[in-house]
């Protein structure tokens, strides 16, 4: 990935080749690569926006949590999955290694004629280095439920996971190693707290749920060649739970 500062905002530019030596932007590379793009900003002006940065690494996937720090309205909620995916059925080796992905709080594949014309700004999508035909650089959505508050009836804990799907596919698989659910009593399980359920362990991350820009209906931003793309972020499928604490749950 590389980090471009365009005329209006910056924004992050996504590559996933192969490349026997390392590169300083494997964006110019890729196939697509102009729907791969990520704001950090929305808006026609340029910010510098402080974030707080946390970062997260498992032996399969990386997961960048920003939080803005100024220019509320303008600035983004960061959010950025990269790594393994796991697959719902075994695959062939032959795409089964390439089944990794990008996915971010900004939608990929985002142009003003297809959003136009199918209403897509408000579908989490990111890219898949292989599908299962073999196709490179395919565009995946993903969605998970993040409005389940736990304990519920009974005790029991929803851990949801991000599952990922393709129109012509169905669903594939889902992000590995990353979970989500709401929390009835944040107390209970503190930030950075280990939540046993048995079976299952995970360390417990408590989101914040910032502001979203302001410029509605549809965020307004720039990609690195100042090309104009509207699209809503999506992530989590909703910006803000009905009640408790959001947190990410990453298996240990």
């Amino acid at each position: 990935m590389a980090n471009h500062a365009a005329s209006y905002s910056a924004v992050i530019r996504w590559g996933m080749m192969n490349n026997p030596t390392p590169k300083v932007d494997v964006y110019t590379d890729s196939l697509g690569k102009v729907l791969t793009e990520t704001p950090f900003s929305a808006n026609n002006n340029q910010y510098n926006v402080t974030y707080k940065w946390t970062l997260f690494t498992t032996k399969d996937i990386i997961f960048i949590h920003g939080e803005y720090q100024n220019y509320t309205g303008n600035a983004l909620p960061i959010r950025i999955f990269l790594g393994r995916l796991t697959a719902l059925e075994l695959e062939d080796p032959a795409i089964a290694n390439d089944f990794v992905g990008i996915f971010t709080h900004m939608p990929s594949n985002v142009n003003n004629n297809n959003n136009l014309a199918s209403g897509d700004f408000n579908v989490g999508r990111g890219v898949v280095r292989k599908s299962r035909n073999g196709t490179l650089y395919e565009y995946y959505n993903f969605t998970t439920d993040a409005q389940l508050t736990s304990p519920g009836v009974g005790g029991r804990y929803y851990v949801n996971p991000f599952m990922v799907f393709n129109p012509s596919e169905g669903v594939r698989g889902q992000f590995a190693d990353m979970f989500t659910a709401c929390l009835k009593d944040a107390s209970q399980h503190p930030d950075g707290s280990i939540l046993d359920l048995g079976e299952n362990k995970y360390y417990v991350f408590h989101v914040i749920d910032q502001q979203m820009p302001v410029n509605a209906p549809h965020t307004l931003w720039y990609t690195s060649s100042n090309s104009t793309r509207y699209c809503n972020p999506c992530f989590f499928g909703s910006n803000n739970v009905m009640g408790g604490q959001r947190v990410i749950l990453f298996k240990i």
